[in-house]
């Protein structure tokens, strides 16, 4: 402990002069004839010391003390709450088993508990009705806690092993700092099961065109086994075959082509008959829904500079939208007038001339601008004047953070995860910070701090809408996709120039939804209202009733965000959705329809062989252990360990002022009572 002065210390000097001055001249002034000298002098020093002990407050000090604060150790728990761990036969006694095993421990030991899922929750749950496996979130979310905390002695990890996701968890071992200690729940045993993997075919298929479906099979224990597959389009079969199983870990790929007749959501189902001995027979069947769309869209690339982004944007055009994408050279190729969407990748002076400038201003073609290091950016104020505070500013190595809120359409949680996770790009660091009122999707993560500088962002001009990406290396995020056999990147690119397209016609109402959402994710639609003038407004309600083929039927009120509206329905069934929607405007109210599919999504249920090897590996490489569901009695010794149970602490330096300090009081008190008690004892006044 320690005395704190914020002024001089210079100051005491005074204050002692003028505490024995006054208290000399106090006694000497008036003097007690019945006090001895001895007396006189102990009082007088004891006066000295309360004046100074009072003046001493004036200098406003305080009191610094080392405050020992203890932290009891801490065990991350991950349980697996998936439908796959109803297949262990002993998954009924789960709960009563982790809950003693809980309070075996829970008194020296704080236990933080999380279940997880297609989602994490914060506390125990043994429903078992998750209906997807997210390993890797669950482990990342305990890591990055591990590494905030230094009383986090382990992790405690129950799951089958089976992750449904697509995420590597090999990815996560450089992170891994403390002993990860894995029980392994589910079954081992492979069992006799047929399986349609999945079904690969564009979401969004042009009318007329002819396209690929590809059907992918695999058997499991079903070596001289035969079984009927039937491929339906809509309810017309399409395609059948009697398949041959010809080996016990048999796959094999279907690949045909059909026919975009009719405009609309239409469904292919796979059906891959049961043949005996098979227990699980929910994976026999996939269904996918796909929309035939009037036409394919012309999208224009202006590269005004060469660079990788741009091959990463055309296949992911190409690939998911089968747009009719077209590369348009500066100084070379004329910029089409039919364009449906035209991007711009780093704009400069040998790309455009004045004149093109101002005819693509006027227009009514959607743009999406790319910011790189190529890019001069006075030249991009004509389409969006904010971007001349980026004026002088330097490009700096970041990642994005995504805008969780962000209005205009919806991304998923894997979809987020991969974003935020993403290899870092270049991009631009304002010089000077200047707010941006825009919807913004991507803010700049800069190490693990993020900022309020946009990344991406949408900008209306003339009644179109400008995307602005403002940094360069996206091909990184491509390939970091295709590495994780994922298509999110291609996802992101489609969504955005869907969205561009939808802003691009003249209704002054829409409802913005996917066509299709699996019923694993939650379903979020957006309505955008435009007054006369073409500005957005959300002042009046905007209800909309949806309807299905199955009989559901619900009325909805959209809430307002910004400038625009939302509604968030949650996960609904699978079936096929009708909409209409009404803006209500007093003088003249506004409708719009649609429709939408929710697809059945059984990805837990294509899988049921647990993985324990997955988990023994995460456990050696740790410094952990492996142990079966009926072993977790070996985990004792070592949660008794000095390991485990030792306790962390840090020292906390606080300061109150001294004024509140009761044992100072008390001591003036003290002296101001024995000089009252001497002087009364003696016979003074």
């Amino acid at each position: 402990m320690k005395i704190i002065l914020p002024y001089s210390p210079w100051w005491l000097l005074l204050i002692i002069a003028i505490s024995v001055g006054l208290a000399m001249l106090l006694y000497f002034k008036n003097p007690y004839d019945s006090l001895s000298i001895l007396w006189k002098k102990i009082l007088l020093v004891t006066r000295s010391i309360t004046f100074f002990l009072l003046f001493f407050l004036l200098l406003s000090p305080f009191i610094e003390k080392n405050k020992k604060i203890i932290y009891p150790p801490e065990i991350i728990t991950l349980i697996d709450n998936s439908q796959s761990i109803k297949v262990d036969p002993l998954y009924t006694s789960i709960q009563p088993t982790i809950q003693e095993f809980f309070n075996k421990y829970s008194k020296n030991i704080i236990f933080d508990n999380y279940s997880f899922s297609d989602k994490i929750q914060n506390n125990l749950t043994f429903s078992f009705d998750g209906k997807a496996t997210n390993i890797y979130d669950a482990l990342q979310l305990a890591l990055r806690q591990a590494n905030e905390k230094e009383n986090i002695k382990a992790i405690l990890l129950f799951t089958d092993g089976i992750n449904t996701q697509n995420n590597d968890l090999h990815l996560l071992f450089n992170q891994m700092k403390v002993p990860i200690y894995t029980i392994g729940l589910g079954d081992t045993t492979v069992h006799t099961d047929l399986i349609v993997s999945k079904i690969e075919c564009n979401d969004k298929i042009p009318i007329g065109s002819t396209f690929p479906i590809e059907v992918v099979l695999n058997a499991k224990q079903a070596k001289g086994k035969s079984s009927k597959l039937q491929i339906f389009l809509d309810n017309e079969l399409i395609y059948n075959e009697i398949i041959n199983i010809n080996y016990d870990n048999f796959s094999k790929i279907i690949t045909l082509q059909s026919k975009a007749n009719n405009e609309g959501l239409h469904r292919i189902k796979v059906i891959w008959d049961r043949i005996d001995e098979e227990k699980n027979i929910i994976n026999n069947s996939v269904i996918k829904t796909i929309e035939i769309i009037k036409q394919k869209y012309k999208i224009g690339i202006l590269s005004c500079s060469t660079h990788p982004d741009i091959g990463a944007i055309n296949r992911a055009l190409s690939g998911i939208l089968l747009n009719e994408v077209q590369l348009i050279r500066p100084g070379k190729d004329q910029i089409p007038n039919d364009l449906d969407v035209l991007i711009i990748y780093q704009l400069n002076g040998n790309c455009l001339s004045k004149q093109n400038m101002e005819q693509l201003k006027t227009s009514i073609t959607p743009i999406w601008l790319f910011i790189g290091t190529q890019t001069q950016i006075p030249l991009t104020t004509s389409f969006v004047p904010w971007l001349g505070n980026l004026v002088n500013s330097s490009y700096i190595e970041s990642q994005v953070k995504v805008n969780e809120q962000f209005p205009y359409f919806q991304l998923s949680y894997d979809e987020i995860n991969f974003f935020e996770n993403a290899p870092p790009i270049m991009t631009l660091y304002p010089r000077n910070i200047v707010s941006n009122k825009f919807p913004i999707i991507f803010y700049q993560k800069i190490g693990n701090a993020i900022s309020n500088n946009p990344v991406m962002f949408f900008y209306q001009l003339n009644n179109k809408n400008i995307a602005v990406f403002i940094g360069e290396g996206i091909w990184r995020w491509r390939v970091d996709a295709l590495k994780n056999n994922s298509n999110v990147f291609d996802l992101w690119v489609a969504k955005i120039i869907n969205y561009l397209l939808s802003t691009s016609n003249k209704d002054r109402f829409r409802i913005i939804a996917e066509s299709i959402y699996q019923s694993t994710e939650a379903i979020n639609i957006q309505a955008e209202l435009l007054n006369q003038s073409g500005e957005l407004i959300n002042y009046p309600d905007i209800e909309i009733t949806i309807n299905s083929n199955k009989g559901f039927r619900g009325k909805y009120y959209f809430s307002r965000t910004g400038n625009a509206y939302t509604l968030s329905l949650g996960q609904l069934p699978p079936d096929t959705y009708t909409y209409s929607a009404t803006a209500l405007l007093k003088d003249n109210p506004l409708t719009t329809k649609g429709t939408f599919a929710v697809e059945q999504s059984d990805i837990e249920m294509q899988n049921l062989t647990a993985d324990h090897d997955l988990l023994k590996e995460i456990s050696k490489f740790t410094g952990g252990r492996f142990f079966t569901f009926t072993n977790l009695d070996s985990l004792d010794k070592i949660l008794q360990s000095e390991q485990i149970n030792q306790t962390y602490y840090t020292i906390e330096k606080t300061t109150i002022p001294l004024i509140q300090s009761w044992v100072y009081l008390i001591i003036i008190i003290a002296l101001l009572s024995f000089e009252w008690f001497i002087r009364k004892y003696m016979g003074g006044y």
